[in-house]
């Protein structure tokens, strides 16, 4: 039996970093609230709100960060079958659970729609038109998570899980990637980042919608990010080295600083869905690398035990989000915009913690030691 690859040792958990996943979270799913069901008509709110899809960029470069501080050296030094497989087995059997599951709570919802406008309407079930991107060709991509590879032109199913299937596609090519940045921050993975900062500046240029590619271009949207997080693992793992120590003080200030820079991009970037996205994007890159320390003020407030379970929940919560608001009992700011929009977070959250304890977790578990079985990195080659 061959052993199975673990993780590099010395590579602790960052915890800021973790709970930092918890604040973006709840603003994409309010930006998703409001998207869906109206703005408030709040200047102030909205100008905030309406951008919220750049926390995506947050995301897919600290996917980059992260993997590149776990598994940097082995994969830049060289790549093995048995290290790419298990690599792929703990990371592929983590996202599909969940995209299975809502992708069937989807389905159910979908089928529910068509048997109540068939009561309504008179005609058959069959007959009722489905809504766009629900068909049996973006279901099967859905099961494959493949539909946001620039097959279809539309979101599908379960929306949000556009983003899952980025995701995938970048573990896909993550260990090739890291092989050509190297196992050192160097001249090679300054190209990979300032490739992925021209893919990003040119989308942003070219889409007539900013960053907020989805279904379409999501794929090229969320290289150029994890190609900058990457960019951005390789320096701080290369500061860490040389053993550069600054007062706490100094990390304060650099939290404070960027952190305000984010908030002022937001307001000081005019209308969302343009090229000045780009504006709040790079201070979120800045944002990551400044809170990776663990030191500091900022730092430190996001090792709150909430905030640090919220961010475990992070990816349940992101998940599950759609289905909660598509079972919101009355729709619409119009009607209760505040009471609403607070419905919406706190099932996403109590909906996201469930499904990370009963679905997520458990289910990954048994999905990445059979990937490993079949991949002959457990109980023996088969």
């Amino acid at each position: 039996m061959r052993p199975v690859p673990t993780a590099k040792k010395g590579a602790p958990q960052i915890r800021a970093l973790t709970g930092a996943r918890a604040i973006p979270v709840l603003l994409i799913v309010v930006f998703h609230y409001h998207e869906w069901f109206g703005h408030a008509g709040r200047p102030w709110y909205d100008a905030v709100v309406s951008k919220g899809y750049i926390w995506v960029e947050f995301f897919f470069a600290l996917s980059g960060f992260l993997l590149f501080y776990v598994y940097g050296t082995r994969f830049g030094e060289r790549l093995s079958a048995p290290a790419i497989g298990a690599f792929l087995a703990a990371r592929v059997s983590r996202l599909y659970p969940l995209q299975l599951v809502t992708l069937l709570a989807a389905t159910v919802a979908e089928g529910d729609r068509r048997i109540s406008q068939s009561h309504l309407t008179g005609v058959s079930f069959w007959t009722v038109p489905a809504f766009e991107g629900k068909t049996w060709e973006t279901f099967v991509s859905n099961l494959l998570m493949i539909q946001a590879w620039n097959i279809h032109d539309v979101m599908s199913w379960n929306p949000v899980a556009w983003f899952l299937s980025v995701e995938f596609f970048l573990y896909l090519v993550c260990p090739a990637l890291m092989l050509l940045a190297g196992a050192r921050f160097g001249w090679r993975t300054l190209v990979i980042g300032a490739a992925g900062s021209v893919l990003l500046v040119a989308l942003a240029a070219t889409s007539g919608a900013g960053i907020d590619l989805t279904a379409h271009n999501g794929l090229w949207r969320g290289l150029a990010d994890f190609g900058i997080g990457v960019s951005l693992g390789a320096l701080f793992i290369a500061c860490r080295e040389r053993e550069w120590t600054l007062p706490t003080s100094v990390h304060t200030l650099a939290q404070i600083g960027v952190l305000a820079a984010v908030v002022a991009a937001f307001y000081l970037s005019g209308p969302p869905r343009t090229a000045r996205d780009l504006m709040v994007a790079g201070p979120m890159f800045a944002l990551i690398f400044v809170l990776a320390s663990d030191r500091g003020l900022i730092a430190r407030a996001l090792h709150a035990r909430w905030l640090l379970k919220l961010g475990e929940w992070a990816f349940a919560i992101y998940m599950v989000q759609y289905v909660v608001m598509v079972a919101l009992p009355v729709r619409g700011p119009a009607a209760a915009p505040w009471i609403q929009g607070m419905l919406a977070i706190a099932g996403s959250i109590a909906a996201g913690g469930l499904a990370r304890r009963f679905i997520e977790r458990p289910l990954a578990e048994v999905m990445r030691r059979r990937l490993l079985t079949a991949f002959g990195l457990l109980g023996g080659d088969r």
